[in-house]
């Protein structure tokens, strides 16, 4: 038995779980799983196998399949095993194979986790893997966060041999005389991991000797910089953002921000937003501008920039058919009564409406008469423009209408004058706000 790599593992094991957490081990049966499958049988730690068969390589994956799953069956591991149309899958979107298979797999393992209340997925990824992930990552201008590598332990994912170079690996599989499936695919040069594998560590390797001990101390200290960066951006944005669902960040502290185009990118690419250029123009652009992540929308809102969460909603009218309405963030109760209730937010002359009332959003040709302007006509935008809405602000305010669509209330701004009380009303329509 290989002592130092077992000796490094147990270790390892140690220090980032304890023996109360049950594993989901995520073996293809090649050389690195199998290893990983070794190291943990030797341990007194709970796991189960889970194999993915992805069906590209015809007999070769079938073979794969069935491979892992005698070895478990010996062994008496739990195992669990899916076959995968990636073919299927990937018409379902813009994916690449690789990444067709990276999505299929983890929401698979995650399901399989869920149901036989599971704690971590371990994987068999090493250091060459890291390696292989950084130089992708620093052709794609990813920033350090790209260049920190995959983390040892982090989201549920265990890799407890990310440290161990494929040498070492080698080396404990043949000592140890195990067996394993070769993947005719890893000799092609048909992925772009496989070109950096076979052509570009090759020469890293022959030009520094010690390039892999020598990556794994820089990719250390990238991992200690980029804690730092975080902790330094989370004090900044505690400063500027009070509440990550909607706030207004103001331009002119951005403006004022040393290194603010490096601070920009990390302040908000959090939020899905990281090109900076288009931040920069959307600080001088014209007012309710606005960019979009897929969680998060950035609006220009005069010497602001809002920050909203994108929540999806399919409500943009509700018929009031009862007493109580509760729509967002919105709850009234309508009371209709011979009397003024002096809880009431607004009261109407009941015998002035035309039912049934509504709820909608503000359509472009909305107007009504503001009350106390003396029968003045006024644009619902224009009203809303001239009490300074944000854009914000203005989606998210309803209209109360009449069936005849006349607007009675710009809800918690304006009455319309034409359905204001009179002193020979008799019916009132109160509106409270719980």
């Amino acid at each position: 038995m290989n002592i130092s790599v077992y000796a490094r593992f147990r270790d390892i094991l140690l220090k980032h779980n304890t023996k109360e957490f049950k594993y989901l081990l995520a073996i293809s049966g090649g050389i690195d799983s199998m290893v990983l499958l070794d190291l943990f049988r030797q341990t007194s730690t709970q796991f189960h196998v889970a194999h993915c068969n992805f069906q590209l390589r015809g007999d070769d994956s079938i073979g794969d399949e069935e491979f892992v799953r005698n070895y478990c069956a010996k062994n008496l591991i739990p195992f669990h095993s899916v076959r995968f149309n990636v073919d299927d899958y990937k018409k379902t979107g813009n994916y690449s194979t690789e990444m067709a298979c990276r999505n299929l797999r983890y929401d698979w393992f995650e399901e399989v986790m869920k149901l036989n209340h599971l704690d971590y997925l371990v994987t068999a990824h090493h250091l060459n893997d890291n390696i292989e992930t950084f130089l992708i990552n620093l052709s794609r201008g990813t920033g350090i966060k790209g260049l920190t590598g995959m983390a040892i332990n982090k989201d549920n994912i265990f890799r407890p041999l990310i440290e161990f170079s494929k040498q070492s690996i080698i080396d404990y599989a043949e000592s140890n005389q195990l067996k394993w499936r070769e993947d005719y695919t890893n000799q092609t040069d048909d992925y772009v991991r496989n070109k950096i594998r076979h052509h570009i560590t090759p020469i890293l390797n022959e030009v520094h000797p010690n390039f892999e001990d020598n990556f794994q101390k820089t990719l250390s200290i990238l991992n200690d910089t980029s804690s730092f960066i975080d902790n330094q951006i989370e004090k900044i944005r505690s400063e500027l953002i009070s509440n990550e669902s909607s706030c207004k960040i103001s331009i002119n502290k951005l403006e004022n921000l040393q290194n603010s185009d490096f601070i920009l990118f990390y302040l908000f690419d959090k939020y899905g937003f990281n090109k900076v250029e288009l931040i920069n123009k959307l600080k001088v652009a014209d007012n309710s501008s606005e960019l979009k992540s897929e969680t998060y929308r950035l609006i220009k809102d005069r010497e602001d920039l809002i920050l909203q969460k994108i929540v999806k909603s399919d409500i943009n009218e509700i018929i009031i058919e009862q007493e109580q309405v509760e729509i967002n963030s919105l709850n009234l109760k309508f009371v209709q009564s011979n009397t003024k209730l002096s809880k009431a937010k607004e009261i109407l002359d009941f015998d002035k409406l035309k039912y049934p009332l509504k709820l909608r959003k503000a359509q472009p040709a909305d107007f009504f008469y503001p009350l106390g302007m003396n029968g003045k006509k006024k644009l619902v935008s224009k009203f809303y423009k001239d009490i300074k809405l944000s854009k914000v602000e203005k989606e998210d305010t309803w209209l109360l209408v009449n069936a005849d669509e006349k607007i009675i209330w710009i809800v918690n701004y304006r009455l319309d004058e034409r359905f204001k009380i009179e002193e020979n009303s008799k019916n009132f329509l109160n509106i409270i706000e719980c």
